[in-house]
């Protein structure tokens, strides 16, 4: 405030800065002096009606989908249009639009939060080109929001609000949709469903059925306006499955009839008819078809899009079939269990969404800034879990892809999911017994813990890596356990648990050299848990991650009493490999566990006790007796430790 004394300096003062707050707007209004207030909001009206808008000096948006309201929007700043992530529960769509991505004319930029801007790769200048700019980033992403907000069941309805030129979002039922001229361009791929695409419909359907859903949302169609004909721009799989199914309920499709441009198409038809015929016969009463194919036909429903534009309907049907980036396999895990998560609330939802995204980010190093974040999901998804359940099976393992998801899919307990098949059993006792021991009896009876001094409460007692699985958030709950388990096993070395393991595990599998020099004699970070010198190796890194899922699979069973008895001999039973192959290739890693280690998996998974385990401590010794050393440029100790045994020395 000022004095009285003071007061021609105080007007000098409040002068200079309004001429500061005068020259700021000047600056400020060249960015947007290319159109009026009034304009915008004229345009907004025409082409945007019923969303939301904001304009000001600085920038101007519009909104985008409708779940989020304007936290998503399309805003022109700084001379280009964006699509901005705002607000609260962005990782759903920030997600999903990276997994769709790339989009041709768009780029990826950070807005507050990774991925959660993306630009316009066009320059503006002038008011049509910002209105047109407008139109242009609204025809690509607009779509792909529907589409999300589609799996979050947002009631998108064909009014007035919503209808605009060159878009059009409406849903229909399967029977309103079929009634539609639908047509199989030149450019799309044949019909190719496997039997595990069409038997998780035909269960979709069924399960929504027999429960009295009063709609089931099956997805979303894109089709592009062509005149006479709608052409199928995606979703001809979906379609074309429906049709087979009502051609199987001897339901008359004539009128549904599309035709096939690839004679590839036709031996999928052939085989998924039968296929589906058989599954009907088994699953549907005779007396019960007309019901469900009723059910089927007007009570499922469809987003259907309608693009008029050609070369935005090319540009959708290239993100539509992956030839972008790809979502990382266990990415579409989450968005499978988020949906059997229909009678949970929408914060247990939020809880399971944002446990799972911590996992992707887990700073192993929080005392030193600007580190990399280790994607602990991909680590534990792509080696230790499913290579895991395949080799305890007796089966050869593998890489870990978006075709293989389905070992980590399961059944789903509910109230409207009924157990239908005996070996399901199990897990359901398995399921209410752990529900019940949560909500009653913990802290008043004990289990046993795999930590000697307690688990941390994210750690599962009653789950096992190798169980049949539950959906919903009993899969999260068995994710997180394991992801928990890796870190106090591989990461968190500094800890005092299991401490000698700890300082065997960083010395024999971390920190080691070697006469190579394809090795790198330095870390390349300063980390306990990044390997270096002879540990860097391609090879060497393949025997690390089966001996870490080896580990694993025998801490989950026998904790650390198992582990602190048999870490050594597993090491030596795995590592000896290393004196055997002067290149330890990946192929040669996924055989071992069926072969020369003599299905050390299953003899862990089928040990009763830790007398059973002393197969693998004559295992090893067996391989000993027989072992060739054909390379033995690693370091001492090591070769020592695994031909002798003489740790410490």
């Amino acid at each position: 405030m000022c004095k009285k004394g003071n007061a021609e300096l105080c007007q000098e003062f409040n002068e200079f800065l309004q001429q500061i707050a005068s020259n700021d707007m000047e600056k400020t209004m060249q960015k947007l002096d290319i159109t009026t207030q009034q304009a915008f909001e004229d345009f907004c009206k025409r082409e945007f009606p019923g969303k939301r808008y904001k304009w000001t000096p600085d920038y101007c948006f519009v909104q985008a989908g409708t779940h989020l309201k304007d936290n998503l929007h399309y805003e022109f700043w700084n001379g280009h249009l964006h699509l901005h992530i705002e607000g609260e529960n962005w990782r759903g769509i920030r997600n999903y639009l990276a997994w769709k991505a790339p989009f041709g004319k768009m780029e990826a930029h950070d807005w507050g939060r990774i991925n959660c801007d993306w630009m316009l790769k066009k320059n503006i200048h002038t008011e049509k080109d910002m209105f047109d700019a407008f139109l242009e980033i609204r025809d690509i992403m607009e779509h792909h929001i529907l589409n999300y907000e589609a799996t979050l069941n947002v009631a998108q309805v064909a009014t007035p609000q919503n209808i605009i030129e060159g878009l059009h979002s409406e849903i229909l039922t399967v029977e309103d949709l079929l009634g539609k001229p639908l047509f199989i361009p030149h450019y799309q791929r044949p019909y190719r469903w496997e039997e595990k695409n069409v038997g998780q419909l035909l269960w979709d359907i069924q399960i929504n059925w027999m429960t009295n859903k009063s709609r089931y949302r099956i997805g979303s169609v894109i089709l592009h306006d062509n005149g006479d004909m709608l052409d199928i721009v995606d979703g001809q799989q979906r379609i074309t499955t429906i049709l087979l199914i009502l051609a199987a309920c001897k339901k008359s499709v004539s009128r549904f009839s599309l035709k096939y441009n690839h004679s590839g198409s036709f031996l999928h038809i052939e085989s998924n008819l039968k296929y589906i015929k058989d599954w009907l016969e088994e699953n549907i009463q005779p007396n019960n078809l007309y019901a469900f194919t009723d059910y089927l036909l007007k009570k499922c429903e469809f987003v259907m899009i309608v693009v008029k534009d050609r070369s935005e309907a090319f540009q959708m049907f290239d993100s539509q079939n992956g030839r972008g980036k790809e979502l990382e396999a266990y990415n579409l895990l989450k968005a499978y269990h988020i949906r059997a998560m229909e009678q949970n609330s929408r914060e247990e939802k939020i809880k399971c969404d944002q446990r799972w995204e911590d996992a992707t980010q887990y700073d192993a190093t929080p005392l030193i800034p600007d580190d990399d974040n280790i994607d602990i999901l991909k680590q534990i998804f792509d080696e230790q879990l499913y290579r895991s359940r395949r080799w305890s099976r007796g089966h050869a393992a593998g890489k870990f892809s978006k075709k293989r998801i389905d070992e980590f899919k399961g059944f789903t307990i509910d109230k409207n999911h009924p157990t239908i098949y005996p070996y399901q059993n199990p897990q359901l006792l398995q399921y209410l017994t752990a529900k019940f021991y949560h909500n009653t009896l913990e802290g008043t009876i004990a289990t046993s813990n795999r930590f000697e001094y307690g688990d941390s409460d994210n750690i599962d007692p009653f789950v096992n890596i190798n169980q049949t699985i539950v959906n919903g958030k009993s899969f999260f709950d068995y994710i997180e356990t394991y992801v928990e388990l890796y870190k106090q096993l591989f990461l968190n070395l500094g800890s005092f648990q299991l401490s000698e393991f700890k300082r065997f595990y960083y010395g024999y599998c971390l920190n080691y050299e070697c006469n190579d020099n394809k090795a790198e004699t330095e870390r390349k970070s300063p980390f306990a848990h990044i390997p270096k010198g002879g540990a860097t190796r391609i090879g060497d890194g393949y025997l690390r991650e089966l001996y870490k899922s080896l580990i694993l699979v025998l801490f989950d069973k026998f904790g650390e009493k198992g582990l602190n008895r048999y870490y050594k001999i597993l090491y030596r039973l795995i590592y000896m490999t290393r004196l055997e192959y002067h290149q330890v290739r990946y192929r040669t890693v996924d055989e071992l566990p069926l072969k020369s280690l003599g299905d050390c998996f299953a003899i862990l998974c089928q040990a009763k006790d830790l007398t059973d385990l002393r197969k693998l401590e004559r295992q090893m010794l067996s391989n000993l007796n027989n072992l060739e050393i054909k390379y033995d440029k690693i370091e001492n100790k090591v070769t020592s430790f695994i031909i002798h045994g003489d740790y410490g020395k």
